[in-house]
């Protein structure tokens, strides 16, 4: 993020603050409990991970889970619907965080839709909910929560911030996927950090079209691989069979040897371009299995989780 697009951030964190003094009074209350997973700037810093985190353990607890999500930049944010399974949201062209949770914490629900309080009431009874899961929800003020969970990269240089820093000390959960600031380290926070599952290829080359394809890269490094190019999307892209031949042209003029790694988030959106479903001819990049692993004050994060869904 640069500096430019950084000054922008008291006119939408004003914005925020004003639009959550007066809608907030109004906010719905579900006969549910409701937990919200999100953050204070703008592009990813692991909200959906922490919401399929969050929703894939509740549901080894045999509760009943629905991800309430906006569904960003997709048909589905103005018509709203639900998934049960990974199977029904791919044949819908859900959403790419709608496929990740429901592919991360199977057994929980996911609605989609800028309108969530519609989706909900519309689905309620389908849904059956013990917990609603809001993921980006902190900045969505129609939906009383219960708990609300921020989550925070410190790392990332000229933020552009939706809502000021001063939340972080009035929620109930704050999570770092960095180290955090001495000014910051007055309260506690839970501490976590990405992690590869599965075996990588010595050598790649990387696309991908999220938030901060930056982290991605850096994370592959990391993990020894030997990035020999990278190509990134916009977030939240609609990958067109275009796409998949001019990422294959870029293959080939590289030596066409090298296999093509991209995220989960990217790999459920482009599964109709793929060869093995009747896609483009030899496009069958590899998604990298990405989690968290936490470092520090796990408990916190789980205990006000298990306090907010009463047994």
């Amino acid at each position: 993020m640069s500096s430019v697009y950084s000054s922008l951030s008291p006119v939408w964190a004003i914005t925020n603050w004003a639009a959550r003094k007066l809608l907030s009074a109004r906010a719905v209350k579900l006969p549910a409990p409701v937990i919200s997973v999100g953050n204070i700037v703008a592009g990813g810093v692991g909200k959906t991970e922490i919401s399929a985190a969050i929703a894939a353990r509740l549901v080894a607890k045999g509760k009943r889970v629905a991800v309430a999500s906006r569904g960003y930049g997709s048909a589905w944010s103005r018509g709203g619907g639900v998934a049960a399974d990974l199977e029904t949201a791919r044949a819908l062209k859900f959403p790419d965080e709608a496929m990740v949770i429901l592919k991360k914490a199977r057994g929980a629900a996911v609605s989609v839709g800028a309108d969530r309080v519609a989706v909900l009431k519309k689905h309620w009874e389908e849904l059956r909910p013990d917990v609603v899961i809001l993921d980006d929800g902190f900045q969505h003020f129609r939906i009383r929560r219960d708990l609300d969970i921020l989550v925070h990269d410190f790392s990332v240089k000229w933020p552009l911030l939706r809502d000021m820093p001063s939340y972080f000390s009035r929620v109930g959960v704050r999570v770092a996927l960095s180290e955090v600031p001495r000014m910051w380290r007055k309260i506690p926070w839970v501490r976590a950090r990405y992690h590869i599952h599965g075996k990588l290829p010595s050598e790649a080359m990387v696309f991908c079209g999220i938030g901060n394809p930056s982290r991605f890269t850096k994370l592959l490094v990391n993990a020894g691989v030997n990035v020999q190019g990278a190509r990134f999307f916009r977030d939240h892209c609609e990958y067109a069979a275009s796409d998949a031949r001019k990422l294959l042209e870029w293959r080939r003029r590289n030596g066409d040897r090298l296999p093509l790694l991209t995220t989960l988030k990217d790999y459920v959106k482009l599964w109709p371009l793929l060869e093995s479903q009747g896609g483009v001819a030899g496009f069958e990049p590899m998604a990298v299995e990405i989690g968290l692993e936490f470092l520090e004050n796990e408990d916190l994060l789980w205990k006000a989780v298990d306090a907010t869904v009463v047994p």
